[in-house]
């Protein structure tokens, strides 16, 4: 979830628990909001760090416990031992709402670490959604507002903020019956199937069914309130080619379920059977981070070859795929260099970062 929706979350929740004071009450929350995601700013000194570490250990259960504890310790040295019991329940109310909220989204989240590096995710809701912000908003300006009315405002924006995450809670398990549905010969030869989120409404799904060689993907928009179903047919289409200069997903519109198109994502074939360990090493640590990874493009080139691979996941009709891995291969397999980005062959001829 975007920062702008933390803030608002740990600033709500902070009006609500009794503290000596509001304002710097408020303070904390946003604080507390913030504090997991101190292992982003890795994305401004190395994008593979901070694929291989963002929402790991400081988005995890043990790590919640542990900053709460930390930011009641520093409150309380500055402001009295008064501060350490409310801060303490503050920061693990906000600290376990950063989870929850990085959790309903698709990137994944190591709820484990550091016991293990597996990433959960629940497909509830997009990472940006501007609706669930504007409730969290409300809430926290309103109890901001009075320490009366504005705080009984703030729980009623809060309890609406759970009811509209359940909403999308449950038009994802409509859409993930969905995929099942349309994908059902896929998954029966072994497909990942999933629903993700799309932005911009709870009912916009990406259906998607995923093989090493193939990914098929479908965009509906679900109905209100009938369960949806396959009424009619689907059409299945060859997916557009990925842009060479700038990896971007096919411009699309979302469909009722009785007409959805299935898009057939195809992989390029491998130019070489093998890569050099320090390759092989950067497209590890890639395909560890990608949920539905794509090789979209395998092109010779003078010196070698020029590999594209896209996660899927991140689809959003028309946009740029925000995490492409490009890696320049000579002859025999070895890495000339690698990079990541959003639009990695510009940033190539500029002279972009080596990566390995």
């Amino acid at each position: 979830m975007d920062p702008l929706t933390h803030v608002a979350a740990g600033v709500l929740i902070s009006q609500l628990v009794p503290t000596p004071s509001r304002f710097w009450s408020a303070v904390a929350g946003a604080a507390f909001a913030l504090m997991p995601d101190v292992d982003y700013f890795l994305v401004w000194t190395d994008r593979l760090a901070f694929i291989r570490h963002h929402r790991g250990f400081t988005h995890s259960l043990a790590a919640i416990p542990l900053l709460a504890l930390g930011g009641a310790g520093v409150s309380a040295a500055f402001g009295g031992r008064e501060w350490f019991r409310p801060l303490l329940l503050l920061g693990l109310a906000v600290l376990a709402s950063h989870l929850l909220l990085d959790l309903a989204t698709s990137y994944g989240t190591q709820i484990f670490s550091p016991l293990s590096r597996r990433k959960f995710s629940l497909d509830w809701i997009f990472i940006i959604d501007p609706y669930f912000t504007f409730i969290l908003l409300a809430g926290a300006l309103a109890a901001l507002c009075s320490p009366g009315w504005g705080r009984s405002a703030g729980s009623v924006c809060l309890s609406g903020a759970v009811v509209y995450l359940l909403l999308c809670g449950y038009y994802h398990h409509q859409a993930l019956n969905l995929a099942r549905q349309v994908f059902q010969r896929e998954a029966q030869a072994g497909a990942a199937v999933a629903a993700l989120p799309q932005p911009f409404s709870c009912r916009r799904w990406q259906l998607i069914a995923a093989r090493p060689e193939e990914i098929k993907q479908a965009l509906v928009q679900l109905p209100y309130l009938a369960r949806p179903g396959l009424n009619g047919g689907v059409r299945e289409v060859q997916a557009a080619a990925v842009s060479l200069s700038c990896p971007r997903a096919p411009a699309a519109d979302y469909l009722p379920p009785e007409s959805l198109i299935i898009q057939d994502w195809r992989a390029a074939n491998p130019p070489l059977p093998a890569y050099a360990p320090d390759a092989q090493r950067l497209l590890d640590l890639y395909l560890d981070f990608a949920r539905f990874p794509l090789l979209a493009r395998a092109e010779p080139r003078d010196d070698g070859f020029l590999l594209d691979w896209v996660d899927l996941r991140f689809t959003v009709p028309g946009r740029a795929f925000p995490f492409v891995l490009q890696l320049h291969l000579d002859p025999e397999g070895r890495l000339l260099r690698g990079d990541l980005g959003r639009c990695v062959e510009e940033k190539a001829e500029s002279g972009g970062r080596s990566g390995g």
